[in-house]
């Protein structure tokens, strides 16, 4: 493999570690309804919705730096 391309892929990897990052320190910042708040609201509540966007969206940025590894191994 060349250097480029593992100037690429690294660069790939470390853009994905930030926003996952910035994804984690997002979720631990919305706040967590209570119990009865979560019954009453049911799976509608715009915070659960919200950490499960968040959650979602650092599902895919793991995914996407296994691909990224995977993609970068020499032949």
């Amino acid at each position: 493999m060349d250097d480029i391309s593992q100037y690429s892929n690294l660069s790939r990897l470390l853009d994905l570690n930030n926003r996952v990052h910035d994804l984690e320190r997002q979720i631990r910042q919305e706040p967590v309804p209570l119990a009865g708040a979560v019954r009453d609201a049911g799976e509608n509540s715009p915070s659960l919705s919200q950490i499960a966007s968040l959650q979602e969206e650092i599902d895919r940025g793991g995914r996407a730096s296994l691909v990224t590894c995977w993609l970068g191994l020499p032949d």
